[in-house]
């Protein structure tokens, strides 16, 4: 008999969000779809505007997906001001998982349990820690549950901690306190969940456990399939290539770091080096940016393998974040040479490959005269993009990650 899975989810990709998050939802969708039905059960944190049956174009409208349930959590409708007064309470005062602002839908919940009464779920896989705990999954005992946990790892909040100036106090103490509800909620999470993956190799193995394994997160080209690797790079090409969106503090507070500490080294040793900032990106950040010298913001880009096939190295000044990074796995499915802080490279699998095709530096200095050597020495750039399609190939494929998946759902409930 078919089984029938529920994928729980507050980070639909319809159409398919070019986001990292987005990909990996919809990676995740077609691999279980190889293992059985699936049916969705939507959070909805964006409002009524985001009904996906009512969405211009949505799988959902047409039949194309099954859309078993959707909640609107409370917060971003009505009750909003006093949804925000109960986060900020239990921020002061609550204790465990509420610690990190995390409240059971009691709607979410009742609808939950009636569709496990009715025998609708053989399995449930949630997409996203917190999620999952707000549909009340781990309070949930009678069906087997997955839990896609690539936004729980603590190393994410360790990571922003450290990247926080020591002057700014009220950030540091809000990430300290919140990475005390991530801890409880990491606690909960692997009591509970039959199995976890993370996105990171680094948080897989500080656990060590049989039930916690690595499912990477992999790129997408722009229609869904996945990505063929570009020729070499052209030999005289000066160009630095980066890619992401830039509203979000985990992008652009990297590429602040880049711009203020590494750009006017490079530009100093290279004056015709230029670089080329793709993604949606706020207008007074765009300003700014667009006021240095030989850096073009260019707003959101529909084709980034034609920015790619320019680019000669691609830069991924990544200072905080967690999992496996998207960018720097494009980077490298395209056959660039990524570069960056140690962190951007962070939870990658055989670290020591990765350290001979990626340009890992943290200090500012070396960081501009590696890009300029690379620049300036183009066989051997050209070696490592080599090298670098070479491992995105052996380590990351969708072929490794639809195996992952199904592998995971055999050993939790049986596949016939």
């Amino acid at each position: 008999m078919l089984k029938k899975i529920l994928f729980v989810t507050s980070f639909p990709p319809f159409p398919m969000d070019r986001s990292g998050g987005g990909i990996r939802s919809r990676l995740l969708l077609d691999a279980l779809a190889e293992c059985g039905q699936v049916s969705i059960f939507y959070l909805n944190y964006r409002g009524a505007d985001h009904d996906l049956q009512k969405i211009p174009g949505s799988p959902f409208g047409n039949g194309t997906l099954l859309l078993s349930e959707s909640v609107l959590i409370p917060g971003h409708g009505s009750g909003k001001v006093r949804a925000y007064a109960a986060k900020a309470f239990d921020f002061v005062a609550g204790r465990g998982m509420a610690a990190a602002g995390l409240r059971v839908s009691k709607e979410a919940r009742r609808l939950m349990g009636e569709m496990i009464d009715r025998g609708d779920v053989d399995l449930v896989v949630g997409r996203l820690s917190r999620p999952t705990a707000v549909a009340g999954l781990l309070e949930e005992r009678r069906v087997p549950l997955i839990v896609d946990a690539d936004d729980w790892e603590p190393s994410r909040t360790i990571a922003q901690i450290r990247a926080t100036p020591a002057h700014n106090v009220p950030l540091r103490i809000f990430l300290r306190r919140y990475l005390q509800g991530s801890q409880a909620l990491g606690d909960r999470l692997l009591e509970r969940a039959d199995h976890v993956w993370l996105a990171s190799e680094a948080d897989t193995s500080m656990l060590a456990r049989p039930n916690v394994t690595t499912l990477p997160n992999l790129p997408l080209a722009k229609a869904g399939e996945s990505i063929a690797p570009l020729d070499r790079s052209a030999r005289d090409s000066k160009t630095l290539f980066a890619v992401g969106q830039w509203s979000r503090s985990q992008n652009s507070d990297g590429m602040k770091w880049f711009l203020r500490n590494v750009w006017p080294l490079l530009v100093e040793r290279m004056p015709e080096v230029e670089l080329r900032i793709s993604g949606d990106t706020p207008e007074a950040l765009a300003r700014e940016w667009r006021a240095l010298p030989n850096v073009r913001p260019l707003g959101f880009v529909d084709d980034l393998r034609a920015e790619y096939d320019k680019a000669a190295l691609v830069a991924a000044p990544i200072t905080w974040g967690g999992g496996t990074k998207i960018k720097v796995l494009e980077a490298l499915a395209y056959g660039r040479v990524p570069v960056g802080p140690d962190h951007a490279f962070d939870g990658l699998a055989d670290v020591s490959s990765i350290q001979a095709i990626a340009a890992v530096e943290n200090d500012p200095a070396r960081t501009a005269e590696t890009i300029a050597s690379l620049l300036d020495d183009p066989q051997a750039r050209h070696a490592r993009e080599v090298a670098a399609v070479e491992y995105y190939r052996e380590n990351y494929s969708v072929a490794a990650f639809n195996r992952h998946v199904r592998n995971t759902v055999e050993q939790v409930i049986g596949l016939e």
